[in-house]
């Protein structure tokens, strides 16, 4: 059965493709305002990949969910809804960021963003920008970064939508947004919650997924006024968790732990004839308690206090040259039981550039320096390029000097932090080639990335693990993505498809990282008439190791959801309702070791609009 799904999702490959988008495809609204000015400004040679509302919609619970079957990143997650860290171009956690209206997220604590811990239900666009961006978004932008945005529109709307969705062990969402919006005021609210036993038994042995109930709550508001030649934005969120952590196959775990983030930005635009300003400040807060037995009050925590300011002036200096410089700088205070109370200065100066040399060519030159902190802040730079050699293809390109600073459990957890740690670096290249063909799309994307002074924790010669900069990686892979679109009478036809080869080489041990796969497909089929849709997802993980040694491996597994919506007409009050079959063919799998995931389960959703 394994190898008959194989071929069937590589046969969604052939013809493939996403109900996705490039972002090369995307018109900017005169009166649509993103906080995130660089992701569509400065980034001609890189590849953008925007994740549709629709997709959004079929998996909403968490970020891990909106991505693992739409994107070529890997999720190791320890049990479903447990931690769930990327792997981005065989790039670890750390080494991808996550960008929140322009502002990374990642946690100060660990470097890396947990994905179960954002709801997806917030944004108004998610985009994938792979390769290396650290000169315009800082530390652990080197394998790609996730860019969750709010857009503002001037635009008369009003609306308000609810969805309750119902699944499998127990399991109940409810998410609610309302918008509000004229031609000089925005305001929207959005709430979402999500709860469940996550009690699944483990296929073919007689146990089940105990102690892994979790709870999350999440609200977002976005409000903007339009003055004459300004605006103002102010953007917020909160999110707690309540998660116990589920054991493993050999052994019972009585863990639970509890995270509370709050983010608030506020900026404001200025547009003056060929300049234009956009001032930012911005609180972040995270706080996490962790108790190893959650009958017991022993328990560990820590938290972390983020102050930003940011400055940008665009300069139009003509129809064909665009130059941007930033100004920026971040205080950080982290306090924890296990790493004591420390502080971090940043202060880092960009410059970026965009020329339209023709209608066909254009190119961009990015530089960055930090200053302040304790480090040898390394100088950052990137170039990127993009022509239009014919109607039907595009060249891209782009290479850069990427970097990942250590984070405070690095340099500071008891026992065993390093304050002699410097820098991650590394560089990076690639070359893409996107083809255009009326109704079908295909993007081809090669890569590969040099990483130095990798930090690694490893046991010393008292057997205490410490972390040292040691390790040196090579990856290099190719990425294809295909976009089919079809409307043929009252049918519409979209088809997707993704696949990944990556190879992720730890040059010390000449071996494959752990949990990297060589190969990744997804594929994805929707079909519409009126009313009516269906849809049909597959996700195929190849064969990756869990030992440095290469000597123990995960086996390969393909995992297919299918799903039917129904659309309810009604002037007053419009309907939609749905059911979705996750795991159809009941499939064993683990994308870490000795932690099962689920078995096949469903959901039922309802979907209002008033």
């Amino acid at each position: 059965m394994k190898y008959i799904i194989l071929i069937i999702s590589s046969a969604l490959l052939l013809c493939a493709t996403p109900l996705y988008a490039q972002l090369d495809s995307i018109q900017k609204l005169e009166e649509v305002i993103l906080n995130d000015v660089k992701l569509n400004e400065y980034a001609q040679g890189y590849k953008l990949i925007k994740i549709s509302d629709s997709l959004i919609e079929r998996d909403s619970k968490s970020l891990t969910d909106a991505l693992r079957f739409n994107s070529t990143i890997y999720f190791k997650e320890n049990g479903y809804g447990m931690v769930s860290s990327p792997s981005f171009r065989g790039t670890n956690a750390q080494q991808t960021a996550v960008i929140w209206n322009g502002i990374s997220i990642n946690s100060n604590l660990t470097g890396q963003t947990d994905f179960n811990t954002i709801s997806p239900n917030s944004f108004t666009d998610i985009t994938i920008r792979n390769g290396g961006g650290s000169t315009q978004y800082g530390s652990g932008a080197v394998g790609g970064s996730i860019h969750l945005n709010n857009a503002i529109s001037f635009k008369k709307k009003e609306s308000n939508d609810l969805r309750l969705l119902y699944g499998s062990f127990s399991t109940f969402e409810g998410v609610f947004k309302t918008i509000q919006s004229k031609e000089n005021l925005y305001f929207d609210l959005g709430v979402d919650f999500v709860s469940s036993e996550n009690d699944y038994k483990y296929l073919d042995r007689d146990k089940k997924n105990e102690n892994g109930e979790f709870s999350r709550f999440n609200a977002a508001i976005n409000s903007g006024y339009k003055l004459k030649k300004s605006s103002i934005i102010w953007n917020s969120n909160y999110f707690y968790s309540d998660r116990n952590f589920s054991g493993s196959i050999t052994s019972p775990s009585h863990d639970n732990y509890k995270d509370v983030t709050t983010r608030n930005l506020i900026s404001w635009k200025t547009n003056r004839a060929k300049l234009t300003s956009i001032v930012k400040g911005a609180h972040l807060f995270e706080r996490y308690q962790y108790s190893p037995d959650k009958n017991k009050p022993l328990f560990f925590e820590g938290k972390s206090n983020t102050i930003l300011g940011d400055y940008q002036l665009d300069y139009q200096l003509n129809n064909k040259v665009k130059i941007s410089s930033i100004i920026n700088y971040t205080y950080i205070e982290a306090t924890g039981d296990n790493i004591g109370t420390n502080d971090r200065n940043t202060l880092a100066a960009v410059l970026l550039l965009k020329h339209q040399v023709n209608n066909k060519w254009s190119y961009g030159i990015n530089l960055r320096q930090e200053f302040l902190n304790d480090f040898d802040n390394p100088f950052l730079f990137a170039v990127d390029g993009k022509y239009e050699a014919k109607s039907w293809y595009t060249l891209k390109g782009n290479f850069s000097k990427n970097y990942r600073v250590p984070t405070f459990n690095d340099l500071y957890w008891v026992a065993g932090g390093n304050e002699d740690l410097y820098p991650e670096t590394s560089y990076q290249a690639e070359i893409g080639n996107n083809f255009q063909w009326k109704n079908f799309q295909v993007l081809v994307n090669g890569f590969y990335i040099l990483s130095k002074d990798l930090i690694k924790w490893q046991p010393g010669v008292d057997g205490q693990f410490l972390p040292v900069n040691i390790s040196e990686t090579e990856n290099y892979g190719l990425e294809f993505t295909g976009i089919y679109s079809k409307n043929f009478n009252k049918h519409q036809l979209d088809i997707s498809g993704n696949y990944a080869y990556t190879s992720a080489i730890d040059k010390e041990k000449d071996k494959q990282l752990i949990y990297v796969p060589y190969h990744k497909i997804t594929g994805l089929v929707n079909y519409s008439i009126k009313q009516f849709s269906a849809y049909y997802q597959i996700l195929f993980n190849g064969e990756v190791f869990t030992t440095t040694d290469n000597n123990n491996t995960l086996e390969s597994y393909s995992v297919s959801n299918l799903g039917l919506n129904y659309k309810i007409k009604n002037k007053l009050f419009p309907l939609k309702v749905g059911v979705k079959a996750n795991n159809i063919f009941d499939i064993y799998y683990e994308n870490v070791a000795y932690r099962p995931m689920p078995n096949r389960n469903y959901q039922i959703f309802l979907n209002f609009k008033f």
